[in-house]
């Protein structure tokens, strides 16, 4: 009984108490500074060593408005005034994302009253729409600095897509196409390297975008995985020179099968995996021979010549180290990442302008990318 009581209790600290969750925040983020402090200056609290960069200098204290309360923090000082932070900008950018999200719900008629209330439960304090006003055009900046920013690695992967949002444009409601880029380093690590909301996938708006990653230092990646589009394959072929091109192999299943009945399906869909998913590309080729003969054995010759002209293209994983193929044979992760930025604007429905739109699919782009630094995605060591 004693147990179940203190269970109890523990849940109701837990989900009712805002001030618990405020403490356990605020002793995190003060270890965070604390050791972010250590690192930068090299010693610990009293600690001598020939590696110590600067020495104490008193403290400040800072607060931080956070979705459980505003935390009150000691942001410790040097001598030197090496130290500096990215707790603050970091965790308040998220905080902005989070707020301008629900506040594009005042374009869609939601009352002011509703949306203060639930931003207020969220992050712990209310908003007013002068202040959505000035905080998107903070944001709005910093976002514009990120998009633009220069590309210092130096990506071997390449992956590219696009979805598609609603926008209000000239008293009409129409569809653009947000095209993303995630570039894999030599390192192994992800990273969102462009997006950028255009009026359709016509070849010169892909041939823009990549003319601009090219403009922040993008170096021609070695390998590049997408979906067959026109515009987008066309415009690969002449701005990213000597790359070699993946056609994505989910995409293409689907096409292929949206060419066979439900009957044929069960029989040349296996046939097909066998091909994308053989160990090398010699058993890729034999295992193409069967499926095409099969087609032509049961008259499905436009089907066999659609394979014969395009299915090549997605055997050019077969020259990636075999450890790779697996996460580079199709544009999955990226659609991964797309469905997080549909399910998280979902909110929005229709975005009131094409502003609207972009500075909301960065928020959320840049801050998956910043949770992606560090992890490495892929490994390279040991490859030849």
């Amino acid at each position: 009984m004693k147990d179940s009581t203190k269970s109890i209790e523990t849940q109701s600290a837990l989900i009712d108490d805002r001030n618990f969750l405020r403490d356990i925040a605020g002793r995190f983020l003060q270890n965070i500074l604390e050791e972010e402090f250590i690192d930068q200056i090299g010693a610990s609290r009293y600690e001598r060593n020939i590696e110590r960069q600067s020495y104490r200098n008193g403290n400040y204290e800072r607060q931080l408005k956070t979705r459980v309360g505003n935390i009150e923090l000691i942001v410790p000082r040097d001598r030197d005034g090496i130290f500096r932070t990215e707790l603050f900008q970091r965790y308040q950018r998220n905080e902005k994302a989070l707020v301008l999200a629900l506040a594009e719900m005042y374009f869609r008629g939601v009352s002011t009253r509703k949306v203060t209330q639930i931003v207020e439960e969220l992050c712990g304090h209310g908003i007013s729409k002068s202040q959505v006003s000035e905080l998107a055009k903070h944001l709005d900046k910093d976002l514009e600095e990120w998009r633009n920013r220069p590309l210092k690695n130096d990506y071997a992967y390449l992956l590219l897509d696009a979805i598609y949002q609603k926008v209000r444009e000239g008293g009409r409601v129409m569809s653009v196409a947000t095209f993303v880029a995630v570039g894999i380093t030599k390192l192994g690590v992800r990273e969102v390297i462009g997006i950028r909301v255009a009026t359709s996938e016509h070849k010169s708006e892909w041939k823009s975008f990549l003319r601009s990653l090219k403009e922040r230092g993008m170096k021609n990646p070695e390998f590049i995985a997408s979906d067959d589009h026109d515009g987008l394959r066309e415009s690969i072929v002449e701005e990213l020179t000597n790359a070699m091109w993946q056609r994505c192999q989910v995409h293409y299943m689907r096409n292929f099968s949206g060419k066979l009945n439900q009957k044929q399906k069960t029989v040349f869909i296996p046939l097909l995996r066998n091909v994308l998913h053989a160990g090398d590309l010699e058993s890729a080729n034999k295992a193409k021979e069967i499926l095409l003969d099969k087609l032509l054995e049961n008259g499905l010759e436009e089907v066999a010549e659609w394979i014969e002209e395009t299915i090549d293209d997605t055997l050019n994983v077969f020259n990636l180290p075999v450890e790779h193929r697996k996460r580079i044979r199709s544009t999955n992760m990226l659609e991964r990442l797309n469905e997080e930025i549909r399910r998280r604007s979902r909110v929005v429905r229709i975005f009131p302008n094409r502003k609207s739109c972009t500075r909301l699919q960065t928020a959320i782009c840049q801050e998956i990318s910043e949770s992606w630094e560090g992890r490495r995605y892929l490994a390279f060591e040991g490859l030849d």
